[in-house]
């Protein structure tokens, strides 16, 4: 009797007939599920921006504190990462190919479990990430030199402005070399083209081992070259510039086909913008033509 009692005061306060089709007349809420990780990294085909939404989602499984994605088209690093005490590589394949290494690192260890999950995630990302790797190498391929693998004129004017319009914003220094090749065109003439590759990539060569990663090369004519240096990289970009000529002149190659190099060098002065440093550059280049060939001028 004593839980029919509580039977029916339960009963007795329950909403009536009338208050429960009341209440569906009210607007039902929007279902708001998680989005996949596989949505997510549809949503884009930027390398970075996938590799932080999987740091994040990995973030779910482990605490991390890095991670880091190794390419043929680049290193890239997640936002905020710094290295910990325990690391665990993984090699993402696809297909049979292999698409990348990916680093991860955390103050905690990689158990088979944790591993196993990672795994899971990666496996979510193949599709998109070799997606991004197609577009990132298509757009390097129309950025680039074919012949040497430097940066092309398009490449040039879009470093170019970039690097002028910072060092204005931030009040800091901003050199260009244009560097020319001397007597190249009766290379071509008397040798052939293909000669005139070799030497080409020579020069190529010569300009990368007289700078660092940081400075940026680039091939904007038949066979012109550019320099781009900031920051206290300035205060040695005479140094710089003879030493590319030098390194040019002195290779075999160009020594035996008569080849040499000159080269104009132009420091940002507040009043100019990018299309004035060039044209300073440029004029100090033929300076330096006009003075005998083999040698650098100033603006």
């Amino acid at each position: 009797m004593e839980y029919l009692l509580v039977h029916e005061v339960a009963l007795s306060n329950a909403p009536s007939y009338a208050a429960m089709t009341k209440v569906q007349h009210w607007p039902e809420l929007p279902e708001c599920p998680e989005q996949s990780l596989v949505s997510q990294l549809q949503t884009t085909l930027d390398i970075q921006q996938q590799l932080n939404i999987v740091s994040m989602a990995a973030g779910k499984v482990l605490p991390l504190t890095a991670l880091t994605l190794k390419t043929a088209v680049g290193e890239f690093t997640a936002s905020g990462s710094h290295p910990a005490q325990f690391e665990h590589r993984s090699v993402l394949v696809l297909n049979q190919q292999c698409l990348a290494e990916l680093i991860y690192h955390s103050d905690h260890t990689f158990t088979p479990m944790i591993q196993r999950e990672l795994l899971l995630l990666e496996s979510e990302w193949l599709f998109a990430l070799r997606n991004a790797l197609v577009v990132s190498r298509l757009q390097q391929m129309a950025l680039k030199d074919t012949l040497t693998g430097l940066g092309n004129r398009r490449f040039f004017d879009d470093n170019f402005n970039k690097a002028v319009q910072l060092a204005k914003r931030h009040d800091e220094r901003c050199a260009l070399i244009l560097l020319d090749l001397d007597n190249f065109k009766q290379v071509n003439d008397l040798s052939g083209h293909s000669a005139g590759d070799d030497i080409l990539l020579a020069v190529a060569d010569c300009l990368r081992d007289c700078l660092r990663a940081t400075d940026s090369l680039f091939r904007f004519g038949g066979d012109e070259f550019a320099v781009i240096l900031s920051g206290q990289d300035t205060d040695s970009a005479e140094l710089v510039a003879r030493r590319m000529v030098k390194a040019i002149n002195q290779h075999y190659l160009c020594q035996q086909h008569q080849v040499s190099a000159s080269a104009g060098l132009a420091l940002l002065r507040a009043e100019q913008d990018a299309r004035q440093l060039f044209a300073a550059a440029d004029t100090a280049l033929y300076a330096a033509k006009d003075a005998g060939k083999s040698t650098v001028r100033v603006a």
